[in-house]
């Protein structure tokens, strides 16, 4: 009775506390992802999006249990600690991998370009050319310049969003198709031979979702209930619709990661931050390369002044990444994302 005495509360705490259990709850519902699909249960995936407002109201708690008591601070920290992780996904601050050896044998960049709208775009591509470059939104007639001045020692293939270009000989290439005929993503593989071995690439684009800037702005500004409901409800249809052709797409690829003969290298504009469906499918196979050896804030899309992680590139074992960065020219409203990989011996 002693120590229950000592975690009594009064009636407002009594309240917080509840209220805080609550969002504890909800936070790790997050890892659920792993599990549940969004045809399945689609709201599970709507806490990857929102988790970093989640994230900050369980700060908000631990610093009022400070204040107020402090046994409860030490619980609520402990029962917290699971969900400091969804965060380093999108904000590796620390790296705990320390990588002693930084000589590379390949370099890859992954960038959606969107459709090459600043002319800056494609001079940053030429000022940081890598030994192969997975585009997306990047039509093939759009790239005449790069394909027949500046990249043209590159072998190169295109998919209709998507674009190959490669240092090294592409020896097999392919269109990975989906049965959906409205589907509006794409994703394709280039099997390229290095010379003492042989890689597969896979070029992903998941559907977009078509989320406006002036949807979110409404609810935003919005002072009209009903307004802001219909909006809302808007954006929660758009965003099941997306999700559910990302699961058609991600279960289409996974046979092209599992059964491939050669190491994979898997570079994507997911549309999905690292704690969706979408990238929990991908990482039961596959290791993200930017986690391994990256540092600082990952995020990729600055298009809603919300930074969000949804570039990635994934790797086999055989590669040992040794160095990842992002490059934060807002030519695009995504930033292409840089691994320089060792291949392992």
């Amino acid at each position: 009775m002693g120590i229950i005495n000592k975690f009594k509360l009064n009636y407002f705490n009594r309240f917080v506390l509840t209220l805080n259990i609550v969002f504890l709850l909800i936070a790790y519902g997050v890892y659920l992802n792993k599990y549940f699909s969004p045809t399945e249960i689609p709201y599970l995936n709507f806490l990857s999006i929102g988790y970093p407002i989640l994230f900050i109201f369980i700060i908000l708690f631990i610093v009022y249990w400070i204040f107020f008591s402090w046994r409860h601070f030490i619980v609520i920290s402990i029962l917290s600690l699971g969900l400091f992780y969804p965060m380093f996904l999108s904000y590796p601050i620390y790296q705990p991998n320390k990588v002693e050896d930084k000589q590379a044998d390949l370099s890859i960049l992954t960038y959606n370009v969107h459709g090459f709208r600043d002319e800056g775009t494609m001079d940053l591509l030429i000022n940081n050319q890598a030994d192969i470059m997975l585009l997306q939104e990047a039509y093939e007639g759009q790239q005449k310049k790069l394909i027949n001045k500046d990249f043209k020692n590159y072998y190169a293939e295109f998919y209709g969003l998507l674009s190959f270009y490669s240092k090294y000989p592409i020896i097999q290439t392919k269109e990975i198709k989906v049965s959906d005929s409205e589907l509006n993503g794409g994703a394709a593989y280039a099997d390229i031979d290095l010379g003492y071995d042989t890689i597969r690439v896979i070029n992903v684009y998941l559907e977009p979702m078509y989320i406006e800037k002036e949807l979110v702005k409404d609810i935003l500004k919005s002072d009209n209930t009903e307004e802001v409901s219909k909006t809302s409800k808007k954006v929660e249809v758009k965003l099941i619709k997306g999700m559910q052709k990302h699961e058609k797409q991600i279960k289409a690829i996974i046979p092209y990661i599992t059964s491939s003969r050669h190491p994979v290298i898997f570079a994507s504009d997911l549309n999905s931050t690292p704690l969706s469906y979408e990238y929990e499918m991908i990482n039961r196979y596959l290791e993200d390369s930017y986690i391994k050896v990256g540092r600082g804030v990952a995020t990729t899309f600055h298009g809603f002044k919300f930074p969000i992680r949804i570039d990635y590139l994934f790797h086999s074992k055989y590669f040992k990444p040794v160095e990842a960065s992002i490059i934060r020219k807002k030519f695009s409203d995504h930033y292409p994302v840089v691994v320089k990989y060792k291949i392992s011996e």
